[in-house]
């Protein structure tokens, strides 16, 4: 049987510790952490999402409104998006009249994908817009960047084969939609994403 020498013995539980420190490095674990609010006319508020302990840091960020009248999608302004640290916050008003008898309360829902590992900055903002037509009703979408990322580097509009679009109006900073629901029998559901940019 062969005998290992002192110096072999050493150099072997080497070999071992070096084989512990270059062990594969943990896995990446996420989490989507959600809030949601509304906003009356004439008044203005945020939302805000802080990441767990766990996984602090905010990878993506998607900002959805559903418009109940079909025609309240541009009185909705997002004024600002922050990020600081664990924390992503998206102020926004509402620009009906406090005085409009028919004046409606706008809701908007944050999503944040939150990771335990430490990703580059994010750079682009995600904004959706929805809405649900009454059977033969028309509705218009509207997105606006908002000031702090006022580019509009992406747009994505979504709908099923019943709804048709009458017009689209591009802008430097927003982007509009006009749809139209061309079934008299049931209600259907546009969507309009945009991405805004610093």
């Amino acid at each position: 049987m062969r005998k290992l020498t002192r110096t072999g013995a050493i150099a072997a539980m080497a070999a071992a510790a070096l084989t512990v420190l270059v062990a594969p490095a943990f896995a990446e674990e996420t989490v989507v952490m959600t809030n949601s609010t509304s906003v009356g006319p004439g008044f203005s508020a945020y939302v805000s999402v802080q990441c767990p302990s766990t996984k602090p840091y905010p990878v993506s960020t998607r900002t959805s409104s559903i418009i109940q009248d079909t025609y309240d999608g541009p009185l909705l302004d997002f004024t600002g998006i922050t990020v600081n640290g664990r924390q992503v916050k998206v102020s926004f008003s509402n620009s009906q009249s406090k005085a409009d008898p028919h004046g409606m309360r706008i809701s908007v829902k944050i999503e944040v994908l939150c990771s335990n590992v430490r990703h580059e900055p994010m750079t682009g903002f995600e904004f959706m817009q929805s809405t649900t037509m009454p059977p033969g009703g028309d509705a218009l979408l509207t997105v606006a960047c908002p000031p702090t990322h006022p580019r509009l580097t992406g747009v994505d509009e979504r709908h099923p084969a019943k709804v048709s679009i009458t017009a689209v109006h591009p802008e430097e900073h927003a982007y509009s939609v006009w749809y139209q629901n061309d079934d008299f029998m049931a209600e259907n559901r546009a969507e309009l994403w945009a991405t805004c940019s610093a």
